[in-house]
């Protein structure tokens, strides 16, 4: 993935160990020669996400968080979008004690915060709810979060307000996206967009989302390609590796300037269909990710139950890393 997907000019720019690494010197005082100043360095985001998603109820648990760290850090993964609301919509940020532990063990911490419960229903939204929005991802920010994903940030799917134009439900979505980058810029946080697995693959969409006028205006966008969600076209359904990967390479080509981070199916619904056991689903997904030339994946399971999917993606990790060390072995030698 380069760095120019995410629109962070830098004046050099270094690969290590997998992620961006951008290091700024400093200047020697004038006058006596100065001692060399140690090299500050920027926050390493990921080159390429695996994650996993965890409630705020895990979040706040340090128990229950070190457990769910553990086993996604053996399977190789290397980011975790955490709730920082309750599912009633409660403020729950979580500790920064907590995203600290993320960050050492070698996670990139994203802050998910719904902010539309099933999408706006009523136009426009009262002030009160936009400001509790952009309030608790400032406090997210302030917590260590470097990376705030909106969800939600749509109209609903079914009571959509007719006398609405598409212009102006496009115009209302870019708006709140504007308005939180403005308000997080301080923090120099990536600004993060869910959008239905449908909008890629649609011109235009009455929920308010449209590839074009995201590119850009957010540093990364996931659509949900979940293939049980897909649900008017049986062979979408069926067939997980077509269905993320057509997704998520349509995304690459309407969003060019933001990096395509595809959330996929870590949840048993309608794997039947696929005549697949589950292992195979997961990690069909899993392969057409890494085909398609997105930029990661995140595994989305609401009941937080892991054990197939990070067994999938361990085995996944570990088999591309024996492949890679023998790509960069030199032919020949004693």
């Amino acid at each position: 993935m380069s760095a120019r997907k995410f629109s962070i000019v830098v004046p050099a720019l270094f690969i290590l160990g997998g992620v961006f690494l951008v290091p700024f010197g400093t200047k020697p005082s004038t006058g006596q020669t100065a001692k060399k100043a140690p090299t500050k360095q920027t926050y390493a985001y990921p080159s390429f996400y695996k994650g996993f998603y965890l409630t705020s109820g895990s979040g706040n648990n340090r128990a229950k968080l070190e457990r769910h760290i553990t086993r996604a850090k053996k399977a190789g993964l290397n980011a975790v979008v955490i709730d920082v609301q309750t599912p009633g919509m409660r403020v729950a940020v979580t500790p920064a004690e907590h995203v600290a532990y993320c960050r050492a063990m070698g996670f990139h911490p994203i802050a998910r915060v719904v902010v539309f419960p099933e999408g706006l229903s009523e136009y426009p939204a009262a002030a009160e709810l936009i400001e509790n929005r952009l309030a608790v991802a400032e406090a997210a920010c302030r917590a260590g979060y470097r990376e705030i994903q909106f969800d939600y940030i749509r109209f609903n799917d079914h009571r959509v307000n007719r006398a609405l134009s598409l212009a102006e439900r496009y115009e209302y979505i870019t708006g709140f996206l504007k308005k939180a980058r403005e308000r997080l810029s301080k923090y120099d946080v990536r600004i993060a967009a869910d959008i239905f697995g449908r909008i890629p693959l649609n011109a235009d969409d009455k929920i308010g989302q449209k590839m074009e006028l995201l590119d850009g205006l957010v540093d990364v966008i996931c659509p949900m390609a979940y293939p049980s969600h897909y649900t008017w076209s049986k062979k979408m359904m069926a067939d997980p590796y077509y269905t993320v990967h057509i997704t998520s390479k349509r995304a690459l080509e309407r969003a060019p300037r933001s990096a395509i981070v595809t959330w996929i199916q870590a949840f048993r619904m309608k794997v039947k269909r696929s005549k697949l056991g589950y292992d195979r689903y997961v990690a069909a997904q899993i392969k057409a990710v890494h085909d398609s030339g997105a930029g990661g994946y995140l595994l989305w399971n609401a009941a937080q139950d892991y054990a197939i999917p990070l067994a999938v993606a361990g085995e996944i990790n570990r088999r591309r890393a024996r492949v890679a060390s023998l790509s960069e072995t030199p032919s020949g030698g004693n």
